[in-house]
């Protein structure tokens, strides 16, 4: 009984049962199939976020890499518009400038004593030269006798002759003329001192240049009053006749004088007055 009543249900209310459950069964599987398409929908969309994220963070990278090129160009292109804009114009550090404000002084102060020294030693010359041009002795010039006295040794250069001091015989360059002790020795002709020295021989020595290669000596002196490079004219003082050295005791206070041609002896007889 309970049979038939589930089959005449079926038979009567079946497909209406088995539409409703076709229709329970497509939503069913319209939602399932809804939810998985929405899942792969949301991955989707977080992969194109993921997507997006990393193509912002490269474009931020290239952006930063590529800024300091462009800024390097704009400061580049900025100092170009500077340095036009400031044609003629010098900026340089304060201290750089100082330094070579003060090189340039020091090169001037250095060029200007490098000129005052030139022309110094130029106008010394010139006036050495002038001196030297003043002093013009010759073959045919004459001699002063220097000191009043005797001759007590001869020049001698052709022969030996006898030195009572030294007991020898040798030849003489000069001669020694006997003159007492402090007696005023004077040039014998215009000079210019050459050197005022000491010698064993000779005592105090003045060589003097008188022109053309000739030199005057006077030896054996005492309170000179000359000097290297003073000028010295004709009968001028020179000094005091003074005691005579070791080499001269027996000859007695002398005046050694002597007469030279390009550093030869000349017998100064040749030139010397009556």
């Amino acid at each position: 009984m309970q049979n038939m009543r589930t089959r005449l249900f079926m038979k009567k209310h079946g497909p209406a049962l088995v539409f409703s459950l076709c229709l329970v069964g497509a939503a069913a599987f319209t939602t399932v199939y809804t939810l998985d398409q929405a899942e792969n929908t949301k991955e989707q969309e977080e992969q194109t976020t993921e997507l997006e994220k990393e193509a912002r963070i490269q474009d931020a990278n290239a952006a930063k890499k590529a800024r300091p090129v462009e800024e390097t160009a704009v400061e580049e292109q900025d100092a170009r518009v500077s340095g036009s804009d400031l044609i003629g114009e010098v900026v340089e550090n304060p201290e750089d400038l100082v330094k070579q404000v003060a090189e340039t002084d020091e090169e001037e102060e250095t060029g200007e004593t490098a000129s005052v020294a030139s022309s110094g030693v130029e106008a010394a010359a010139g006036n050495i030269g002038t001196v030297q041009a003043s002093v013009q002795f010759s073959e045919d010039s004459s001699l002063d006798w220097p000191v009043a006295g005797n001759v007590l040794l001869d020049y001698s250069m052709d022969g030996s002759v006898f030195f009572p001091t030294l007991k020898v015989y040798k030849y003489n360059p000069a001669l020694i003329i006997g003159a007492d002790i402090g007696s005023p020795v004077a040039a014998a002709a215009k000079g210019i001192v050459d050197s005022v020295k000491v010698d064993e021989e000779t005592g105090t020595t003045v060589a003097m240049n008188i022109g053309n290669g000739y030199e005057l000596t006077y030896g054996q002196l005492k309170e000179i009053s000359v000097k290297e490079g003073d000028v010295v004219e004709d009968g001028g003082l020179i000094g005091y006749v003074s005691e005579p050295t070791k080499y001269y005791c027996e000859e007695g206070s002398n005046l050694y004088f002597k007469l030279t041609k390009d550093g030869a002896p000349v017998d100064p007889f040749l030139f010397l007055g009556e």
